[in-house]
């Protein structure tokens, strides 16, 4: 719905011939005929189109077998679409600073655009800016500043942000040290396949922490762990498997496979 929500107000703002060009680059790209959608949306994005500028810096930083990956032209168009304040474009072009991607390395730069990204409520935005003040990368570091930000990022839905502020809360940097709220929020990520919060899902379980000790549910999300590809947690997983009797096992196992069902429908 969103994107739906997003692609109203571009059509809204085209008229005649750039309306089409917009279809057109737009059908283009759904059928992966990628040339097409870039001299398309080229079109606009040279008049100033902020939604086409974004698009293009996509096209070139993905790459692929038609469209040469050229970060510095990616970040070209992230740039031109982040200086007419479109949140998301901001947020791509804070990513190639901080990644160093077509620009110079540059933690300052990045969370200046994070910034700005983040005070129009975008959440990756929000979620790096939030990691830059926890890591202390282009700003002081300051981890209530941090959960300020990753608290914006985990109530959008962004489960690395949730998985992040669980983080904190566990270890009571920035926020009060809260095993039940850092339960919560890693929770919510694994949910969403989130492997480290998997992970430390079956370690709270574990040890009972913000949760009453179960090794059947911590055998699950550690189960459920290396099924995600995470092969570091079979010793922890089989370490508890052999404390289980052969019917706990087979609970164990049982929740396992409806987690993984859930979370990697």
């Amino acid at each position: 719905m969103k994107f739906v929500a997003t692609l109203v107000c571009v059509l809204m703002a085209l008229t005649g011939t750039a309306r089409a060009d917009f279809y057109d680059g737009l059908d283009a790209y759904k059928r992966g005929d990628h040339p097409t959608a870039v001299k398309e949306w080229r079109s606009l994005a040279v008049i100033g189109n902020a939604s086409a500028q974004y698009d293009l810096g996509l096209i070139y930083l993905a790459g692929g077998d038609e469209i040469k990956q050229d970060y510095i032209k990616a970040s070209y168009w992230f740039r031109k679409a982040g200086e007419q304040g479109l949140p998301r474009a901001q947020s791509m072009l804070g990513t190639l600073y901080e990644q160093g991607f077509g620009v110079a390395t540059n933690y300052m730069m990045a969370a200046s655009w994070y910034h700005r990204a983040a005070q129009q409520d975008d959440p990756l935005g929000q979620y790096r800016l939030g990691m830059l003040y926890r890591d202390g990368l282009g700003l002081s570091q300051d981890y209530a500043q941090a959960a300020l930000w990753l608290k914006h990022a985990a109530d959008r839905g962004l489960a690395p942000a949730q998985q992040n502020l669980g983080v904190l809360y566990y270890n009571g940097q920035g926020v009060p040290r809260r095993y039940k709220d850092a339960l919560k929020w890693h929770r919510l990520a694994a949910e969403q396949g989130n492997i480290n919060a998997l992970i430390t899902l079956g370690l709270m379980y574990f040890k009972g922490e913000g949760v009453k000790k179960d090794l059947i549910e911590a055998y699950s999300w550690w189960n459920t762990a290396v099924i995600a590809g995470d092969k570091q947690s079979e010793k922890a997983r089989d370490a508890v498997g052999a404390m289980l009797s052969p019917s706990e096992l087979f609970d164990a196992r049982r929740l396992s496979r409806e987690k993984q069902a859930r979370i990697f429908r």
